[in-house]
């Protein structure tokens, strides 16, 4: 019996296991070995695709995929059995292709599966943390339950696979514990822990890799596992058992310190909470806050920090957004907006809307609002002023990093006198008119002006999809041109400038414009009353529903935003925002969600919504997708692969000819250890040679067999060697079923 090394009888000839048949070699399938195999794969593969599905309390259908690995364990097992080297090939070069079939076939499965599950992670990540915001992945396959089950059974189809190649090879721990628990980092830093059945499967599993890697089992490494396991399970069910019993879960949290490097990397912890894999990619995105009309068409999207750069206190007079005015962009050019001039023509100020809103005020306060707003600049840019809308200039208060703006926000039709238009607002250029056409014409836009600016919002709303990973703009196209014709999803910032050109094509007078926005359930969910605030002191004239309250809001780069203003006759320029919206909201008295805590929200989270209307959409990008990382990953093992062959050949090539000679027949040694338990009795070059003779029929003289004892023990010569070289290669071939019997000698 062989249990880890050697046996009593190993220095007998056991003629009898090596029996063949006439056409050939025979190995002796062993069907225990094969099943100890299965289990093996199986213990360490689901005990960690379950396990760390399991600490994040993920649903899938645990039983069908349990079963299914188990399935493709034993496939590979027997095959890996079978001890034909053909066979084990032809299904690796099979199973490859299947792979990829599986992943391009059920890509959007996959996917969505991956998906569900990141958003699990990203959820305990904020919870963690205490991060009320952040971006979400969106599921292409609604039945979540059914996503996640396929994902699991992929990639325990692939961690069966890695793990039997490379159990095929030699057991080392150190690898199997890099390949399946490294991703357990994640939930241990969260505070999560797997269930105990799969710890005890890992354990299991790991102890039996411990045990015959430790013991430098190299024969036949799959019989051996039959014996190990069940010495193992018994092991690891103690280990646990012991470790509850004296160290009892409420005495471990208590005794056990806070690590004391974990608070470094918390830092980067928030930002892979608030933006998923894309945090590893830092140097692909923007940052938070407002760029000042810098396009970035090089990027993937904003990172913002979460961090606040504004508090704003004013008294909510509308349910409609706020938006903090901070850049106006005038002539587009490629991959940024140039600033608009303060005056006429240019009038980033909306100074004759402004004047009138003011004047309707003064005379008819019961059909124009007056507010003030307070807004203090702690974390933003100071290279820009943050207005409220139709703020007087004259009436502008600053007191350090804290300034108090005089805005007439809310009223009826108030008309405005006509002004001069610059004519950069109604100007398409080049670069980006052929994609503006295609668009207009897709969306058919006509009618009145406030009609077209309705079909152009529900135009992005239908047609495009709001994220914040934006496909990679790898050709260097016209940022517009891109946004439009090809990827067709992104933030406010392909949305703002796109809708800018369609306007000013439909004869609209049209600019680009940045800032801050946050909306009434911000306010409500976020918000907190300020005491002792009269509301009369900040708010005067028609209100729009009733008497509200001073609030005070902390507002992040997250909230930094981009939008349109468009110049209507009668009206001056108005704002419109063509960002789609990620979710519906019911609307909620103020004083109801104040008192009754009656929060409603998102809290900012971004439903990313992924889109199927080109074809572009259905390859993700390398920060949110999965194919890119199979394909990739693929293609990077498959390089490492040839590229450690080559080096291997290049190696023995360069050896003297008499180590090549050594490494030549220790290799013919080894294919034949790996077919017969018993090749490793025979010690002696003449006891190996005839065993070849008698079971390939090789004719080998004894002038050959001299020549290769001088190669081994021999002295050094110059030359002799390239013949012994040439017969052990042959050897090889004979051995291999890749030659007829050798006849014939040196």
């Amino acid at each position: 019996m062989r249990i880890f090394g050697k046996t009593f009888f190993e220095k007998k000839k056991v003629t009898e296991e090596l029996v063949l048949r006439q056409n050939g070699p025979e190995h002796s399938f062993d069907m225990f070995a094969a099943l100890a195999k299965t289990l093996l794969l199986f213990l360490i593969v689901y005990g960690a695709i379950g396990g760390f599905l399991s600490a994040y309390e993920m649903e899938y259908n645990k039983g069908i995929c349990m079963l299914l690995i188990f399935f493709f364990a034993l496939f590979l097992s027997v095959v890996y059995e079978t001890g034909k080297k053909w066979l084990m090939n032809l299904v690796n070069v099979s199973v490859l292709v299947a792979y990829f079939y599986i992943a391009i076939s059920n890509y959007w499965v996959i996917n969505s599966g991956y998906y569900a599950i990141m958003n699990r992670i990203l959820e305990v990540a904020r919870d963690y943390l205490n991060i009320a915001n952040g971006t979400d992945y969106a599921l292409m396959v609604e039945d979540e339950y059914t996503a996640v089950s396929v994902f699991v059974l992929f990639i325990g189809m692939v961690g069966c696979i890695l793990l039997n190649i490379h159990m095929q090879n030699k057991a080392s721990l150190t690898k199997v514990l890099i390949l399946t628990f490294s991703p357990f980092v994640f939930p241990f830093y969260f505070g999560k822990t797997p269930e105990l059945i799969y710890i005890l499967f890992l354990l299991t599993g790991y102890a039996a890799v411990a045990a015959l890697h430790g013991t430098a089992v190299k024969e036949h490494l799959s019989g051996q596992m039959r014996y190990v396991l069940p010495v193992m399970a018994v092991f690891a069910m103690l280990l646990v058992r012991t470790a509850s019993f004296l160290i009892p879960q409420g005495i471990y949290e208590t005794s056990v310190p806070e690590n004391k490097y974990k608070g470094g990397t918390e830092k980067a912890a928030a930002a892979f909470a608030q933006f998923g894999m894309l945090a590893l990619f830092q140097g692909q995105t923007t940052g938070g806050g407002i760029s000042g009309g810098i396009l970035n068409p090089g990027t993937t999207g904003p990172m913002a920090d979460y961090e606040t750069d504004l508090i704003v206190r004013y008294t909510p007079y509308s349910y409609q957004s706020v938006y903090l005015k901070a850049f106006t962009g005038k002539n587009y050019e490629g991959d940024k907006w140039t600033r608009a001039g303060d005056t006429l023509p240019g009038d980033g100020l909306m100074i004759g809307t402004i004047e009138a809103r003011k004047y309707a005020y003064e005379h008819t306060p019961e059909e124009q609002g007056k507010g003030i707003m307070e807004i203090e600049n702690v974390g933003a840019s100071e290279l820009y002023e943050y207005r409220p809308y139709y703020s007087d200039e004259n009436a502008v208060v600053k007191e350090g990093d804290k300034v108090t703006y005089t805005y007439y926000p809310s009223g009826g039709m108030v008309t405005i006198p006509p002004q001069e238009i610059d004519p950069a607002y109604l100007t398409v250029p080049e670069r980006c008119l052929e994609a503006v056409k295609y668009a207009c014409k897709e969306g058919e836009f006509e009618g009145t002006p406030e009609e077209i600016a309705n079909q152009i919002v529900d135009y992005f709303q239908n047609k495009y999809s709001y994220t914040l990973r934006p496909p990679y703009n790898y050709r260097n196209y016209d940022y517009i041109t891109f946004f439009l014709l090809e990827s067709r999803r992104g933030y406010c910032a392909h949305f703002a400038s796109a809708a800018t050109m369609l306007f000013r094509y439909m004869g609209i007078p049209a600019r680009y414009v940045e800032g801050y926005a946050f909306s009434y359930y911000d306010v409500i969910d976020a918000g907190e009353l300020v005491e002792g605030a009269a509301f009369e002191d900040y708010y005067d004239g028609f209100m729009p529903f009733g008497q509200t309250a001073l609030v005070e809001l902390e507002v992040s780069d997250a909230r930094a935003h981009g939008w349109v203003e468009i110049y209507l006759a009668g009206r001056g320029w108005i704002v419109v925002d063509p960002t789609p919206a990620s979710t519906e909201q019911e609307t909620t008295s103020f004083w109801e969600a104040f008192m009754n805590n009656n929060n409603v929200g998102d809290n900012g989270g971004n439903q990313v919504n992924l889109g199927m209307d080109t074809i572009g959409t259905y390859l993700e990008t390398a920060l949110g997708g999965f194919s890119y990382v199979l394909v990739v990953g693929g293609m990077a093992v498959l390089l490492i692969m040839g590229v450690g062959a080559a080096r291997r050949i290049r190696r023995e090539h360069a050896l003297p000819l008499r180590q090549q000679v050594h490494l030549e027949y220790g290799k013919l040694k080894a294919d034949l250890s790996k077919k017969y338990k018993g090749f490793a009795v025979y010690r002696t070059v003449k006891e190996q040679l005839d065993f070849v003779r008698e079971h390939y029929g090789a004719e080998i003289s004894d002038t050959e067999e001299q020549a290769l004892y001088y190669a081994f023990f021999g002295e050094e010569a110059e030359s002799g060697y390239e013949e012994t070289l040439s017969m052990v290669k042959a050897l090889r071939k004979v051995c291999r079923g890749r030659a007829k019997q050798r006849t014939g000698s040196i």
